[in-house]
This record gives C-alpha cells, sequence and structure tokens, in this order.
C-alpha cells in the first residue's frame, strides 16, 4: 500500500497474515478463523450508522452532564470526575474482555508491550480530557464544542507531519468552512474566557495527537477498540487519581461523602456523578468504534455533526445565549463537515 493512502486501520494485522498463507499456497477457508462480527445480521453501513448515533448521543449527554455537576451541584472537581470515569469504563472494558464469548481465544497484550506501545497516546488522551474538564469550569458546553470542532484541522495536519499522508485539494478546502464556522460562533460569545478557550483548544491538539498514535498502533497490532480501552484505562485512572490527589486535595471526597451537605444534597450529587460514569463508559466504547470503522481525519469531521445538538442540549439546560453570529457558525460548520465527507479523499504520493 501506497505511503499516503490510508488503510483500514484495525485490519491490518489480518491483512498482512492472509497474504502470508497466500505465500505459502494454503487456502484460507482453512487457516482463517470466521469473522465473527460479519456473521452479524446488520449491513456495514448500517452498523456505521448506529455507532455514528451511538457516539453523538453519549458525546452530547456526556459533555453537559459534567458541567451539570460543577453548575448545579458544585462539584467542581475536573480531575476527581476524570478519575471516576476511568474506574467505571475499567470495570466496563474489563467485563467485556473477560467475559465475552471469544474472550478464550484473546491473547492479551503482555504489560511492558502496553507501557512501550499503549502508554504514550494514553498520556495524551488524560492531557486532552483533563484540559477539557478544566474548561468546563470556565465556559459553556456550546461554546466549548465550537472550539472542539478545529480538531479535523488539526488531526489533518498531524497526519500530515506524522504519517506522511496526502488528501485531494477538497480535503483542505473543506477545513476552511470547518473551523471559519468555528470562529464565526465565537466572535460574539457572551461567556467568553481566555482561560476557558485555551485549555479548550490545548484539548483539540492532544487529541489530534492521540488519534495519530492510537492509529499507528492499531495499524502494527490487531488490537479491538474495546480491548484498547481496558489497556488505557488504568493509566489515565492512576494519572488523574495523582493528579487529583495533588491538586484537589481530599475536599471531593468529602463533598462526596457529604461532610458538608444535607442527605438529599448527598444523593443528588452521587446520583449526577453515577450518570455521568456511565455516560462515560459508553461514549469511551462509542469513540473506539468510531475510530475502528472510519479514518483518524474522518472520524473527527463526522464528530462535527454532534456540534448543534450539543449546542442546543447546552441552552436548553444552562439557559446561557446564542446568537445569530453563533447560528451561522453551526451551519457554516455542517457545510464543511458535509464538503470533506463528499469530496475529501487522501491520495497516493
Amino acid at each position: 500500500m501506497a505511503r499516503g493512502e490510508l488503510m483500514p486501520i484495525v485490519d491490518a494485522a489480518s491483512q498482512g497474515s492472509a497474504h502470508l498463507m497466500l505465500e505459502k499456497g494454503l487456502p484460507l477457508s482453512r487457516r482463517l478463523p470466521p469473522n465473527k462480527e460479519d456473521q452479524i445480521f446488520m449491513p456495514a453501513w448500517l452498523r456505521t450508522v448506529v455507532i455514528v448515533i451511538f457516539n453523538f448521543g453519549t458525546s452530547i449527554l456526556l459533555v453537559n452532564s459534567v458541567k451539570y455537576l460543577y453548575t448545579f451541584s458544585g462539584f467542581e472537581f475536573p480531575l476527581f470526575i476524570a478519575s471516576m470515569h476511568m474506574v467505571f469504563s475499567w470495570a466496563l472494558t474489563a467485563f467485556i474482555v473477560h467475559c465475552s464469548e471469544d474472550s478464550g481465544d484473546k491473547v492479551l497484550m503482555p504489560s511492558d508491550e502496553r507501557l512501550r506501545k499503549v502508554l504514550p497516546f494514553t498520556i495524551l488522551q488524560a492531557a486532552s480530557l483533563a484540559s477539557a474538564n478544566v474548561a468546563l469550569t470556565h465556559i459553556y458546553p456550546s461554546y466549548h464544542e465550537m472550539i472542539q470542532s478545529t480538531t479535523p484541522l488539526f488531526t489533518l495536519v498531524s497526519s500530515m507531519i506524522f504519517d506522511g499522508r496526502r488528501y485531494n485539494c477538497w480535503a483542505y478546502w473543506a477545513m476552511l468552512p470547518v473551523c471559519g464556522g468555528a470562529v464565526i460562533s465565537s466572535w460574539s460569545e457572551a461567556n467568553f474566557s481566555l482561560l476557558g478557550s485555551a485549555l479548550s483548544a490545548l484539548a483539540v491538539a492532544f487529541r489530534a495527537l492521540k488519534t495519530i498514535l492510537q492509529g499507528r498502533l492499531l495499524c502494527e497490532q490487531k488490537v479491538d477498540s474495546i480491548t484498547l480501552c481496558y489497556y488505557m484505562a488504568p493509566y489515565n485512572l492512576a494519572i488523574f487519581s495523582i493528579a487529583s490527589a495533588a491538586v484537589e486535595g481530599i475536599q471531593p471526597v468529602r463533598q462526596l461523602l457529604g461532610f458538608d451537605s444535607t442527605f438529599v444534597e448527598q444523593v443528588y450529587l452521587a446520583g449526577s456523578l453515577l450518570t455521568s460514569c456511565i455516560l462515560a463508559c459508553a461514549f469511551n466504547v462509542a469513540s473506539y468504534l468510531i475510530i475502528k470503522h472510519m479514518s483518524p481525519v474522518g472520524a473527527t469531521v463526522i464528530a462535527n455533526a454532534k456540534t448543534p445538538a450539543t449546542i442546543l442540549t447546552s441552552v436548553f439546560i444552562f439557559g446561557n445565549s446564542v446568537g445569530a453570529l453563533q447560528i451561522l457558525g453551526f451551519a457554516v460548520t455542517i457545510l464543511g463537515v458535509w464538503l470533506h465527507s463528499q469530496k475529501g479523499r487522501p491520495i497516493k504520493v
């Protein structure tokens, strides 16, 4: 495959195995196990649509659930919240990895190999999540989402620099409305915060780099998306727990246990945090399924289609104002998403 051409990031290992067997003259039907995913009675396009909708829903609800904890529960501890998200994500993925039908056939990656291959982009993911969670203490989800819509540009540039990929002119032109829409929407933001904006943009940069490194791992080694999340969660948990203890101290635990609140407030806070953690589990699984079924740039561009829904949800829950310029920005961003999906293509170099 040419250097600049995109390839299915999860199926690379199976393609290499098939090529080796053909060279040896062995029939694939005798050597390759059946693909269980293909046996599911669901067309590939429908499965992709379901995954995209699942990703949209969990993403929209998750970002608003975090802001909800800050605003209505007074629980402004972004690092502690992130660590709780990782506890639930680790528990869910561990159950799936060890209790699924094919768990006996799985060969898990050794610990030293996980440190070498998984830890680097896990650190980037932790930095991205921490930046985003802290940003939400200063800005509303609506404005945060408009900044996040510049992710395709960062991912495209990163893939060109680190993977040597090249795209046709339509892919580059599509970035103008995608990013231009974010600029237009930010122009009249009533709740602007320089620190919140900078942290939100930093989250974009870290996420783009993480996506590229994650794609490399999935190309080099056949690791399904759920198992990868299982590998990453304990590292993220350790990072966030240490950071929370250093920055936030014991106050999150005191507030969660109700030392400074009534029983009703304690139950309300615990329920809100539990809901956010469940949404985080679902979103983590949905995000890795998106990466599995699409290229990194395509996944991030399509993810921008959730921005208007997230903003509307934010306005409904928190009552923050959205002006005419921001509505125009939404439309421009969606135009860029559509243009990239219809015309943008990788090219051979």
